[in-house]
C-alpha cells in the first residue's frame, strides 16, 4: 500500500529494532516518551481484527520481547502495552500497530481511565448483544505450511559396469 506511512517506514527499515518475515519492530516516529516502540505486521493491515491470528500471536510475543528489552535497556519500572485500534479508540494512522511504552515513577504520561460499574441490567442487556458472537473466541486461523523444497540430488556418474549389464538382453 503505497500511501500508508508505516509501511514506507517498513520499506525503508527506518529506526528499525527488530525485523522477521512478518512483523517489524522501530522507535515510533512519533513518541510520547522516549523509548516508545511499536512493533506493525509488514504486511498492510488497517485495524488488528484484519490482521490473521497467526501473526497477532506473534505481534505480542514480539512485543513482549520489546517489553524486556526495555526493561533491561533503560531500566524503566513498567511498560504499557497499547493497541489504538480504531480511530475512537485514538488511533491516528491506518496500520495495525502494537506501542510498548517505557514507563517510571511520575513520569505523568496519561494512560488510563476512570472505571464506570455497570448495574446488573446493564451487563446482561451488554451479555445479550455480545455473547452470541463469541461463539468463534478460541478458533483460530493457523498458518499455512510452506511447501518442502527437496535438494535434487547432484547427478550421479553411472558406473560403466551397471551400464553394461543393463545393455543384457
Amino acid at each position: 500500500m503505497s500511501e500508508c506511512t508505516f509501511c514506507s517506514l517498513i520499506q525503508k527499515k527506518a529506526n528499525m529494532l527488530f525485523e522477521d518475515e512478518k512483523l517489524f519492530a522501530m522507535f515510533s516516529p512519533e513518541p510520547c516518551v522516549p523509548g516508545h516502540v511499536i512493533v506493525l505486521p509488514k504486511s498492510h493491515s488497517p485495524i488488528l481484527e484484519t490482521v490473521p491470528d497467526f501473526v497477532v500471536a506473534d505481534l505480542f510475543k514480539v512485543a513482549n520481547k520489546v517489553g524486556i528489552a526495555i526493561f533491561e535497556g533503560l531500566g524503566a519500572q513498567g511498560t504499557n502495552i497499547v493497541v489504538q485500534n480504531g480511530p475512537s479508540a485514538g488511533q491516528k494512522h491506518n496500520h495495525t500497530m502494537v506501542h510498548v511504552l517505557p514507563r517510571f515513577e511520575n513520569d505523568k504520561v496519561p494512560v488510563g481511565w476512570t472505571p464506570k460499574p455497570a448495574s446488573e441490567e446493564e451487563l446482561s442487556d451488554l451479555e445479550g448483544k455480545i455473547k452470541d458472537e463469541t461463539k468463534n473466541v478460541g478458533i483460530f486461523e493457523k498458518e499455512k505450511e510452506k511447501p518442502v523444497e527437496l535438494e535434487r540430488p547432484k547427478e550421479i556418474k553411472e558406473d560403466k559396469r551397471l551400464k553394461a549389464l543393463r545393455r543384457i538382453p
